[in-house]
């Protein structure tokens, strides 16, 4: 599971770095890369396939909330967990499909568990369109089916 962590508060982005850290040490598939700014993290989306997003709320120019409805405009499917100290902004998450919202201050018996249900998450078979022809059996997920409204 590839995970990019936001948070313009260095010493918040310390603890959440140390608890990844640990958390990799028995999930070594796991992998994470530290922002500390929103405009940071946006400009790197295109060069990284990161599935989860830890993104803090309240960050100066884009907020989590504005970075994560950018970000929602290219990845439906990225997974967004929102870390804040304040449980005021919970309610404008559901706008852009948020995974979960963790309040502040961090700990392992917080985190963890969110963790472990991402990786569950991802472990599951993606559900496939089977498409039959002569000569081969196509699997299509889901997820990457596309509706084109401009046809002939």
């Amino acid at each position: 599971m590839r995970i990019a962590i936001c948070d313009d508060t260095i010493q918040d982005l310390h603890t959440l770095s140390a608890l990844l850290d640990a958390y990799c040490i028995s999930h070594p598939f796991v992998t994470y890369d530290c922002y500390s700014s929103a405009t940071e993290l946006l400009c790197s989306m295109p060069e990284h396939d990161y599935q989860v997003l830890l993104l803090d709320i309240l960050m100066p120019g884009l907020n989590g909330i504005e970075l994560a409805s950018e970000i929602r405009q290219q990845n439906k499917n990225i997974k967004i967990v929102f870390l804040s100290s304040s449980p005021e902004y919970a309610v404008d998450s559901y706008a852009v499909n948020a995974f979960y919202y963790l309040l502040k201050p961090l700990s392992a018996d917080k985190l963890y568990p969110i963790l472990n249900r991402l990786l569950d998450d991802f472990a599951k078979p993606a559900e496939v369109l089977h498409i039959k022809t002569p000569q081969h059996i196509f699997s299509i997920p889901f997820s990457k089916i596309e509706l084109c409204r401009n046809y002939p």
